[in-house]
Order: C-alpha cells, then structure tokens, then sequence
C-alpha cells in the first residue's frame, strides 16, 4: 500500500468511526458490553519488558467484555475482551489491550455464540524487541454455557470468576498472565469512556507500521464522535484506573 492509499485509507477509517460513534451516541463498535474489576497474576516466564505483566504477584485490572455489534443477539457476533492494566503504561499511564474472538491458527475475527471458551486475538500485530507479535487469550470457566449476552454474563460472573490465561503468539509462544474476571461494575459502566491501545501504551510494545494510520485515524475519529454527544461531566473516572 503506498503512503497516499493508506493517508486515504485512514481518513475514511476515521471518518467512518466518527460517524458511528456519533450515530450511536458512544463508541462506534462493540457497544452492548459489561465491565468487570479483575485480578492479574503474572505467571513465570522470561522477561517481557513491562512491569505489570513481568510481576511477581497480582495486580488489580478492569475488563470489559462485548459484542461488536454486527449481528443482533442471539445470532453469533465479533466478541471483544478490552483489558485495562492501571498505570502501567508509558509516563505512569493506563495500558490497554484489545482483543477480539478469533479464528486460530489464523486469527481472524470469528463470531462465537459464547463469550467463554475460545480464543482471543490483538488482530494487528505489535512490535517487540524486533519481532512481531500478537496477544492471545482463552477463555475457561463456570460461564461457559452462558449466551453471549452482557447481561446474562454478569449475573454468571456473579456467581463465579471468569479466568482467562493471557500470552504472545510470536516468535516465542508462551503464556504470560492468569486474567481472574470477578467483581461486575455498575451497569452504567459499560458507558464509561473507551478503551483505547492509541492512547494507552507502553514503550515497549510498538503498533505494527502496517495499516498504522488507519489504526490512528479510526481511534481518533470515535474519539470524536463520542466526544461530539457527551459532556466530560457524563463520565465518572473508570475504577480502579483514572
């Protein structure tokens, strides 16, 4: 792709989450979710280069769990597990990580009936120490014959922990992190400001340059659309996070 198709390519890519995030009244995709404190707890393994997932020990995160919106409930839909590690980004910031329900080998988006099991993919790849790598995720646990609907979801985590083992699928595959997702928030944080992997990074973990300015483009312009239909005051900060 030359640099004048992909300038393109990601001014309709903003242009388009703009639009939706407006038309929606909030974010422009996976927009019926719950959200969840969770429990990290770094298992062993070689040094990964950010703190909050090199440990030891348990660190608290939130977790949002969606479908994306593409088909109404109860057919199958793109499933999405939004992860938020508190101050763990770059300069004390928040690291986020956003995963879909994917297809693997291959990690391709796969729609699913069930948020749990099955496996989870970072679709565009980071860059890390030189090489590139995506995240991964399974899904295990007392919800597993739960539909995919938020709100049955939330009841059954009520009842007990979803788990989640978090890894890389690169050069080095290994498993990094147990992810406990425990405690349901208020429903009205699902409307609680985004995710978001442009804003909230680390150093060390670089988007992949492929389709990076429609990576930018589409985040900034739900950012907008969002921003166009609330007030900042709408939004109290995400606990435990900012």
């Amino acid at each position: 792709m030359t640099e004048a198709a992909g300038t393109g390519t990601g001014a309709t890519s903003g242009t388009l989450a703009r639009w939706l995030a407006a038309a929606r009244g909030g974010r422009a995709v996976f927009t019926d979710g719950a959200s969840f404190q969770a429990t990290l707890h770094v298992l062993d393994h070689p040094m990964f280069g950010v703190p909050a997932l090199d440990g030891p020990g348990d660190h608290p995160a939130l977790v949002r769990l969606s479908r994306a919106g593409l088909l109404p409930s109860p057919l199958p839909d793109v499933l999405g597990l939004a992860v938020r590690l508190p101050g763990a980004g770059g300069a004390g910031g928040d690291l986020d990580l956003l995963l879909c329900s994917a297809l693997w080998p291959g990690l391709l988006p796969l729609p699913r009936r069930r948020f749990v099991p099955g496996v989870y993919s970072t679709i565009l790849p980071y860059d890390h120490a030189g090489e590139p790598l995506r995240f991964l995720a399974v899904g295990y646990g007392p919800a597993s014959g739960v539909p995919a609907v938020p709100a049955l979801l939330r009841k059954a985590v009520a009842d007990g922990p979803v788990e989640f083992t978090l890894g890389v699928d690169g050069a080095d595959r290994r498993p990094l992190v147990r992810l406990s997702v425990h405690t349901p928030l208020p429903e009205k944080a699902g409307d609680l400001p985004g995710f978001d992997p442009v804003l909230n990074s680390h150093p060390a973990l670089r988007p992949s340059e492929r389709l990076q300015a429609t990576r930018l483009a589409t985040y900034a312009g739900s950012r907008r659309g969002r921003a166009g239909n609330r007030s900042p005051a709408d939004h109290p900060p995400f606990p435990p996070g900012r």
